[in-house]
């Protein structure tokens, strides 16, 4: 740890480690939009799945002045292991997914999850609820106004920005399969407990049923 390090143990309980609540969020509304849901194993410290395997940040080497000593001498065969055992499996079982449902005749939509620290270097986010996009500005709009209706405050292409690359993930297998797709981002404070998760799901699916009821014909 180089010096104003933190300790590794705490920092990962942190949202660097992890989209801290947001599995809880996501069985709720799978679970009430009898929708399909694909997540994670493992840290995004390990390998980021939501980063091209050819991204600089893909496994990061220190966090806030914190060296991380399981990534510290990561080497290209290493890195190319993780990817294999971590990264490319998640993203076949999208892909297999969306494959399944197409062949169907269902024209499937895909909504990444996410969620975000309050506070950031030292800014404060304030609001509730990020909807994400690149290609699809309008259909984000919609789920916002649905989020709003739900009690959230909404922000568009914040905390960060889709047409800045940053959700690949979703954007990936959207673009592949010629699906509509969005991101959404909620944030950690309120997220706090396990019944806090479930309260946040279901506003949550509620919006998100009226949001695919909205839409036409697929």
């Amino acid at each position: 740890m180089r010096p104003g390090g933190r300790d590794i143990e705490a920092l990962l309980e942190t949202h660097w480690a992890w989209d801290i609540g947001i599995w809880d969020v996501v069985r709720v509304v799978s679970r009430h939009l009898n929708a399909t849901a694909v997540g994670g194993r493992f840290s995004r410290l390990v390998v980021d799945l939501n980063r091209d395997p050819n991204d600089a940040t893909l496994i990061r080497k220190e966090v806030e002045g914190t060296a991380l000593p399981f990534n510290a001498r990561v080497s290209p065969r290493e890195a190319g292991r993780r990817v294999l055992r971590v990264h490319a499996p998640y993203h076949a079982e999208i892909d297999r997914q969306v494959a399944r449902r197409t062949a169907k005749g269902v024209r499937p939509f895909l909504l990444s999850f996410h969620s975000f620290t309050p506070f950031l270097h030292p800014r404060r986010r304030r609001f509730d609820a990020g909807v994400l996009y690149s290609d699809h500005a309008r259909l984000g709009g919609r789920l916002g106004r649905e989020l709003a209706r739900q009690g959230f405050s909404v922000r568009y292409n914040r905390p960060y920005s889709g047409r800045e690359g940053l959700i690949y993930a979703v954007a990936r297998h959207g673009s592949n399969h010629q699906v509509p797709y969005l991101e959404l981002e909620i944030n950690q404070r309120s997220l706090g407990t396990p019944a806090d998760r479930r309260r946040i799901g279901r506003r949550v699916a509620a919006a998100a049923a009226a949001f695919m009821a909205s839409l036409p014909d697929r």
